[in-house]
Order: structure tokens, then C-alpha cells, then sequence
């Protein structure tokens, strides 16, 4: 190992990164007790590249045996070689050896499961589950204090339900009997109509954002706390941005940390609130600012890639690939140009090359109109936004939208689950809950999962097909 002492501006994702080392070794390494505290002239311990690693939080370790090579671990833990090459800070998969401990990373995939709100860091909100038929009722948990609070979108990983409610508490929930596992409080003083924030589930962690001005990493078994960074003022979700953890925050920061550690490593200021989460795809973090500019910001580095004026109401960006969303609105994620734009107010869902939005679906290409619920295919775009079924404003526009396989379930207006079929624009079934649904559904193997205006959270048992067959 090597002694180093800091410079003025570095920060230790840019230390382990120079040195092919992970912060978390380095914080290990030197016990430090706030990894965001280091200071210019302070000398650091920094383990040599391919040293035993210690593994972190949520990771696994592994004894290689004679004849294992990188790609077939990659293969049994559904990960990639890069990915393993990365954890242990190796340079070549040849440096794997028999009797060696390997640091094994969780697939960098959602799998079926829904992590985070929008399912993926783009926030598609499309699940490759295709349910079977009409939802059961499953069973339900309030909590024992109601509090107030708007509860936060649900999110499902590891057999298990995550969701704040409306007593301002984090819990992980059994997802096969509803029974509380373990609880984290997200507000110390609960008010009436706070909203918070969903989770976000990664590698072993969950991650807690709350609007008193702090993100916090949990260990997901077991809800013991692993860190905690103070970013000041209201939070927004966490996403997943390549290796870093973006989250909004204060009057209109972008903040991104090290999974594993909270290490700031870049924060970049909008000049206005963000409009909802940041998104990601392609070494890129999207955010939108409710002052109406969209922008584009280096994943790496948070340095400005290109900010674009949107016309529209205020919404959190969809990364689709190919474009850019922000409502009805699509933008070339290279240059920030509006590509195209349709009638559309909600966030939308993107499924294979199309975009699903409450009320329609739209080419993801040309912006055209390619269906409506109860209503003909329509041959291009439209001047306004078709309706539903002629029930009103609210319920024919819905405020969310998320892809079940060939499925749209579209939340309405009026706090109603309406489930349609995509291929042949026709209602399947629709849920009407007790008390509104309040937030985007998740949706698992066999599960459904809604938060209501009452603060609680309702499942639901599906029967679903593993991957949605083309007709």
C-alpha cells in the first residue's frame, strides 16, 4: 500500500478512481468515520490495486475455486465480468485465481422486480411481467399512526415491499404476508400532506431520501444503517446513475454519491427546484427544473452536456433510449433539441418503440398517435388529447402511467387502477380502492403494490407470465 496525502478539491471518488481502488476500500483502509470529511494535507492509506478486498455493504463474497473463470461467476450471479473486475480492482480477468476472495456485485438488471420508482434509473416503467387475468385482494398494512404524511410510490426487491407511509416511517414489509420486518424513521416531525420520497434498491441497500435535507444508505435485510449524508434542504428519489447515486436536492442542486460510502462526488446547482427525480441513461443524468429547463448533465463529472427551455407544465424527464420526455414532449438526448411534441401531460411509460401515456400510446419515433383507449388507432398526431371514455378530465388524462407486459394500468384522477391492453385498446379490469391511490404502482412476480391517500400501502396477488409473448 501507499501513503497519499489529499489535495485542495479532491474528493475520494477521484482518489480511488487515479489509484484503481474503490472508495470503500479506502475508507476501510483508513477507518474514517466521515468519508466526506477529508481535508487538503491529510495523509490516506490507499490498498494496492488486487489486494483482498473487504467486501461492502450488501456485497458477497466468494472462494474461487480451480477451474472458475471470470465469465463463468459473471454467468452464476447473473452480473458481468466488468462488474467483478471493477469490485475487486483488478485490470484482467487472468488475475483471477484459484482460492482468491471475490467481491461478487449484484447484476447491474432489475431482474422482474420493480427497485425503484419508474422500475429502471431511465424511469421506463415498464415491467417485462405480463399479468394473467384480473388482480386478487392480498393483504394490506397501515400504520399504527396514520401521521398525515402522503405516503411515497412502493418499490419491491429481495421478497420484500419498501415504501414510506403515513406516519413518516420507511418500512420493509414481507411481500408474501405483509409483516413488518423492520422500520426507519424518514421525518423526525411528521406534518400534514409531507410527501416522501420512494426508495431506491440496490446491491444489498436501500436508499432513503427525506425532505428534512438528508439521503441515507440501509442495509435491506436488515434496516441497520450503513451511512448517512446531510445535502440540506428537501430531497428528491434517488436513481441509479451508472456507478453513482443521483438525488435532487435543496432549492435546485444535483447531487451524485458513491453507493457505498455517501461520498459526495460532484453536486452542480440548476438555479430552481427540480420538477420530480432526476433520470439516467447513456453516462448521462437528466433533471428538469420546475422554472421549465430541461437538463442534460455528465454523469461522471455533473459538468452541463446541454440545457433546453420546456414549454410545458413542469415534469420529471423519462430517459427512452432514442429521446428524451418530459411529458409530451421529446428531446435528442446528443444536443437537447426538440424532436417532437404531442398533447400530453403525464410522464410516460416506454414500451418497446412506443410511448404509453395515460390515454393513448405514441410512436416513439414520430410522436404519432398509434392508439387510444376506447376509441380507433389514430393515423398521426392530433390537436388535443384524446379522451378515455368521455368521464372527465381528470379521469380520461390519469396522472401515472406504468407497463405491465402488454398491460398499461393507468392511475386516474380520481385515485382509481384502470389495467389496458395494449394490442387491442380495450379496458381488462380496473381496481377502485377503498381511499385514492396517491402514487405509481410496482408491480413483481405475483404482486401488485399501491400506496393510498390514507397512508397505507394495499397489495394485490397477480398471476403473471415471466416475459410478455408477442402476438
Amino acid at each position: 500500500m501507499v501513503f497519499y496525502f489529499v489535495q485542495r478539491g479532491e474528493t475520494l471518488y477521484h482518489i480511488a478512481q487515479r489509484y484503481q481502488t474503490t472508495v470503500h476500500a479506502i475508507v476501510a483502509a483508513n477507518r474514517l468515520t466521515d468519508p466526506n470529511g477529508i481535508v487538503p494535507g491529510q495523509a490516506l492509506v490507499i490498498p494496492r490495486p488486487g489486494a483482498v478486498p473487504v467486501p461492502p455493504p450488501g456485497g458477497i463474497l466468494h472462494l474461487v475455486r480451480p477451474g472458475e473463470t471470470a465469465l463463468d461467476l459473471a454467468r452464476r450471479f447473473g452480473t458481468t465480468v466488468p462488474e467483478i473486475l471493477r469490485a475487486n480492482q483488478l485490470a484482467h480477468p487472468e488475475f483471477i485465481l484459484p482460492g482468491q476472495q471475490l467481491v461478487i456485485p449484484e447484476a447491474p438488471g432489475t431482474g422482474d422486480e420493480w427497485p425503484m420508482v419508474g422500475r429502471t434509473p431511465g424511469r421506463s416503467g415498464h415491467s417485462p411481467l405480463h399479468p394473467l387475468g384480473p388482480p386478487q385482494p392480498g393483504w394490506r398494512f397501515a400504520p399504527a399512526e396514520p401521521g398525515g404524511c402522503c405516503p411515497s410510490p412502493p418499490v419491491i426487491r429481495y421478497d420484500r415491499v419498501y415504501a414510506g407511509l403515513g406516519d413518516g416511517r420507511y418500512y420493509a414489509l414481507d411481500r408474501q404476508r405483509g409483516r413488518a420486518l423492520w422500520q426507519f424513521p424518514g421525518l423526525t416531525a411528521p406534518a400534514e400532506g409531507t410527501r416522501l420520497a420512494a426508495p431506491a434498491v440496490f446491491d444489498g441497500l436501500v436508499y432513503l431520501s427525506s425532505p428534512e435535507g438528508w439521503v441515507a444508505a440501509l442495509d435491506a435485510q436488515r434496516g441497520t444503517l450503513v451511512w448517512r449524508t446531510d445535502l440540506g434542504g428537501e430531497v428528491t428519489a434517488a436513481g441509479l446513475a451508472g456507478n453513482l447515486l443521483c438525488v435532487g436536492c435543496g432549492p435546485g442542486q444535483v447531487a451524485a454519491l458513491e453507493p457505498k460510502t455517501g461520498v459526495r462526488v460532484w453536486c452542480r446547482d440548476l438555479g430552481a427546484p427540480l420538477a420530480g427525480p432526476p433520470a439516467a441513461g447513456d453516462g448521462r443524468v437528466l433533471a428538469a427544473t420546475q422554472d421549465g429547463v430541461l437538463w442534460a448533465l455528465a454523469a461522471e463529472t455533473g459538468e452541463p452536456l446541454w440545457q433546453a427551455r420546456d414549454p410545458g407544465p413542469p415534469r420529471p424527464p423519462v430517459y427512452g433510449e432514442l429521446l428524451v420526455l418530459v411529458g409530451g414532449r421529446a428531446y435528442d438526448p446528443c444536443t437537447g433539441a426538440r424532436v417532437w411534441e404531442v398533447p400530453e401531460e403525464a410522464a410516460p411509460a416506454v414500451w418497446e418503440e412506443s410511448l404509453v401515456y395515460p390515454a393513448a400510446t405514441v410512436d416513439l419515433y414520430t410522436g404519432a398517435y398509434t392508439g387510444r383507449w376506447d376509441g380507433p388507432a389514430a393515423d398521426g398526431p392530433v390537436a388535443e388529447a384524446p379522451a378515455a371514455d368521455g368521464a372527465g378530465e381528470a379521469e380520461a388524462q390519469g396522472r401515472w402511467v406504468a407497463v405491465a407486459g402488454r398491460l398499461a394500468l393507468t392511475v386516474t384522477g380520481a385515485g382509481a387502477l384502470r389495467a389496458w391492453r395494449l394490442d387491442r385498446g380495450e379496458e381488462c379490469w380496473r381496481l377502485e380502492p377503498e381511499a385514492p391511490i396517491c402514487q405509481p404502482p410496482a408491480v413483481a412476480p405475483g404482486l401488485l403494490a399501491l400506496t393510498l391517500a390514507t397512508g397505507e400501502l394495499v397489495t394485490y396477488r397477480l398471476r403473471t407470465e415471466p416475459r410478455a409473448r408477442r402476438n
